[in-house]
């Protein structure tokens, strides 16, 4: 019964889940074996299936979002911030619908924010989260969703690289580029005008780095700028390096099973004379 009633209930009613707590790891260990499934079954998974799949998930998670929308009004919870989808990673859902139902350059805008920097956005996310999970309790349908959220992301994130082998070029950077900054520009232009913290690019909130908070404290307007920077550069370039690195792994076990391939035919011609 305590879990139906944390579901949707406002805030300070209950605990928070918090971060790095024994209600963290929970929710973190259930996304670790939904995102095992998620791969499981994926493993035959066809490029067609896949951009099917990408249409089935932008509705589903606005649908889901939608509802998020829904409980912050029905709370009562009107600031921006609340119910206004401008994060970095609420960029993700622009960029299902751009991959998924878009052509051309629209498609291409948004397969170079899920293949580029979904995995590590994501992933960060799971580890740090550092907004619904530092306001509301386990089992609230705003942990539930955020941790679900970036571990979908994480997902498809690992099929556009990994399946649809999205290349990870300077064009595709700067695809990237453009999709970020128009919602860097539109969060930054709210922020400033009314009192909002989209993106985090305003002030840290409860990000768990001192640095950033020190940042601010002596210089709001160069925290802007690293946080807009961060974004922009940190995601993106460590996919390309965790892409590269296992291509090389797979190069080399590729190059392996070919020696010992070749191994055995010559142990056969030698011994069974085979022609």
């Amino acid at each position: 019964m305590d879990i139906l009633n944390q579901f949707w209930a406002p805030r300070e009613i209950y605990e928070a889940t918090g971060m790095f707590t024994s209600r963290h790891m929970v929710l973190l260990v259930l996304s670790l074996v939904v995102l095992s499934a998620l791969i499981y079954v994926s493993r035959k998974i066809t490029n067609e299936q896949i951009k099917r799949l990408t249409k089935y998930m932008a509705i589903f998670i606005t649908m889901l979002e939608g509802i998020k929308i829904f409980f912050n009004f029905y709370r009562g919870y009107t600031w921006i911030n609340t119910w206004l989808p401008i994060s970095f990673c609420s960029i993700f859902i622009y960029a299902l619908w751009l991959s998924g139902y878009g052509k051309g350059k629209w498609k291409e805008l948004g397969e170079a924010f899920i293949a580029g920097v979904s995995i590590v956005a994501g992933a960060t996310y799971l580890l740090f989260p550092s907004t619904s999970l530092r306001i509301y309790p386990i089992w609230h349908y705003l942990c539930m969703y955020s941790m679900l959220f970036h571990t979908l992301m994480v997902y498809m994130g690992i099929l556009y690289l990994f399946k649809l082998e999205i290349k990870l070029e300077k064009s595709r950077f700067n695809k990237f580029t453009k999709l970020y900054c128009f919602f860097a520009v539109i969060a930054i232009y709210l922020n400033t005008f009314y009192g909002s913290n989209l993106m985090l690019l305003k002030k840290p909130f409860k990000i768990p780095v001192p640095f950033l908070h020190e940042l601010f404290a002596s210089a709001p307007w160069l925290y802007t700028i690293v946080v807009f920077l961060v974004y922009l550069y940190v995601p993106y370039y460590i996919t390309v390096y965790l892409n590269r690195f296992i291509n090389e792994k797979r190069k080399v076990k590729l190059i392996k099973e070919n020696e010992s391939f070749n191994q055995i035919n010559i142990i056969i011609h030698r011994y069974f004379k085979v022609e």
